[in-house]
Order: structure tokens, then C-alpha cells, then sequence
């Protein structure tokens, strides 16, 4: 090969690189994105719905609406390279053990399409809540959610769980317990 052409293999690759690095850390965002997939999610309402990548042991088969009415609501932007991703997925399974489905509605997000790295993943870490995949980046977009890991929280009226930012910056079982358990009595 020659070395005009290997530079620029490896410039390109370089570029990938840092990107998915920058997007880990949050540094990288899309705000200026007008691709039919987020005019797609504007226009959609706030039930928007992705396929489910996992549907054993009683997770749904199908499509899962990300947000659906009348329950307190945790979205889990991750994926399965990200090592804060797979720190916080025991947090999660405490949680989601915590809480009655009917009150509290966990769905783990994804862009990646390799839906069996997905599935090792979801076993792996003892996933026992919905994880969808998003490779349009419709749910991304809609919640600019440019980083991974986000976890966005909303009431049970679909109302962010902040103010007007649905993002919580916690981690830990009790930081996020903190955060839905006001929620939840409210709902």
C-alpha cells in the first residue's frame, strides 16, 4: 500500500477513534444535527418506541416505548464498550429490584447495531430490565444525550426529573435512589 494511501487510512481511523473516545467522555455533541432522524423524533411525541435487543427471561419482544404515561421514568443511554457504562450496571440492578413495573420504567438505550455483542452484554452484566437499540440516534437526538453513560429520569407526568434537565449525574445505587424514590412516592 502505498504511504499517501496508508496516512490517509490511518488519519480516517484516527478521526473514528477520537470521536468514540470524545463521545464516552461526553466532549463530542450534535446539537447541529438536522437528519431526517431527529426531525423523525420531533415530530414522533413523547411516545417514541425502539426494538428491544433482548427479549428472554420476560423482556419484551418488539418494540418498547421509551416513555410511556403515568410512570416514573429512567433512560439509560450506554453501550458496551464504555467502561462507566458496565461500573454502574449493578446499580442498576438494585434498582430496578427496588421499584414495582408499574410505578417505574427502566430502558437501557443503544446505538450499536450488533444486536448478539448486545445480548453477551445484557447476560454478561445480568441485564434484567428492557435494552433497546438506536442506530438512527432518534432517541439520542430527542434528549441530546451526546455522551455515554446519560441517564435521564423523568416524573411520573413525563416532567424532568431536574427542572428543565432530565440528566442526573449520579452513579451509585443511592445516588439514583435518591433521585426516583421522591418520584416514585409521588406517582
Amino acid at each position: 500500500m502505498p504511504s499517501s494511501y496508508r496516512r490517509s487510512f490511518l488519519g480516517a481511523c484516527s478521526t473514528a477513534l477520537g470521536v468514540g473516545l470524545a463521545g464516552c467522555t461526553g466532549r463530542f455533541t450534535s446539537s447541529t444535527r438536522t437528519d431526517a432522524a431527529s426531525g423523525a423524533a420531533a415530530s414522533a411525541g413523547d411516545q417514541l418506541a425502539l426494538p428491544s435487543a433482548v427479549s428472554r427471561n420476560g423482556l419484551p419482544d418488539g418494540d418498547v416505548v421509551l416513555k410511556p404515561d403515568g410512570k416514573v421514568v429512567l433512560l439509560n443511554f450506554f453501550t458496551t464498550w464504555c467502561r462507566p457504562c458496565q461500573e454502574e450496571m449493578p446499580a442498576f440492578r438494585r434498582l430496578r429490584a427496588e421499584y414495582d413495573t408499574e410505578t417505574f420504567h427502566m430502558v437501557s438505550i443503544t446505538p450499536e447495531v450488533d444486536e448478539k455483542l448486545i445480548r453477551k452484554f445484557w447476560t454478561e452484566y445480568e441485564g434484567t430490565w428492557p435494552v433497546v437499540t438506536d442506530p438512527s440516534l432518534v432517541a439520542t437526538d430527542r434528549w441530546d444525550a451526546n455522551s455515554y453513560p446519560t441517564n435521564l429520569v423523568f416524573d411520573a407526568d413525563g416532567t424532568p426529573a431536574s427542572g428543565d434537565d432530565p440528566e442526573v449525574r449520579a452513579r451509585s445505587f443511592e445516588e439514583f435512589k435518591s433521585v426516583v424514590d421522591p418520584l416514585v412516592a409521588e406517582a
